[in-house]
């Protein structure tokens, strides 16, 4: 298989983080949600309604996001919210997005480093509960350490370029700033 320009420069971005990455997360979403609620008015007062909706691009973002906070908050605890500590107590997330075009379910990888020694044998857990308490997180997390973070970052790259361009949520990242390479 050939990579492309795009492919390639996404995964050699990545590749620069690999010496810091120590696991790779598999986060899947809902299609749809049925949301509850109790209707007021009416001759049904007091009636449940259930609406169901579908994921939109904006929600799985939000989910991502939200999970990605938590998780950090549940690894560093309230350093995370000290300026002092703000920049060292920070987890390393890179989140990458899957299923947005052609039939897979949409889902996500997350790239993970900067993991405190102390929290890595409950790890498996705060990350099963930080995805349970976004709104589109499906139950069932999948937490694989990882040997070679190269060959992470050309899995998690296998879309960009041709199914997906923005694959790689740049934007939504975690990167410590010791590791992004600006000065404190």
């Amino acid at each position: 298989m050939i990579d492309s320009k795009l492919q390639t420069a996404s995964r050699l971005f990545v590749e620069r983080f690999s010496p810091f990455l120590t696991h790779m997360i598999t986060l899947n979403l809902l299609d749809t949600r049925i949301n509850t609620h109790i209707r007021r008015e009416g001759w049904a007062k007091g009636a449940i309604e259930h609406k169901e909706s579908g994921l939109t691009d904006e929600a799985a973002l939000a989910s991502i996001r939200y999970f990605i906070e938590v998780l950090n908050f549940s690894l560093h605890g309230w350093r995370t919210r000290k300026n002092r500590y703000k920049d060292v107590c920070r987890i390393l997330a890179i989140p990458v997005i899957e299923g947005t075009k052609g039939n897979k379910r949409r889902h996500f990888h997350v790239l993970l480093g900067n993991v405190p020694a102390a929290k890595l044998g409950e790890l498996e857990r705060l990350v099963a509960d930080a995805w349970a308490r976004t709104k589109w997180g499906m139950p069932g997390v999948n937490v694989i350490e990882l040997y070679d973070g190269d060959g992470a970052a050309f899995y998690t790259g296998k879309e960009v370029g041709y199914h997906n361009e923005d694959a790689v949520l740049w934007q939504h990242a975690s990167i410590p700033r010791r590791l992004a390479g600006a000065r404190a």
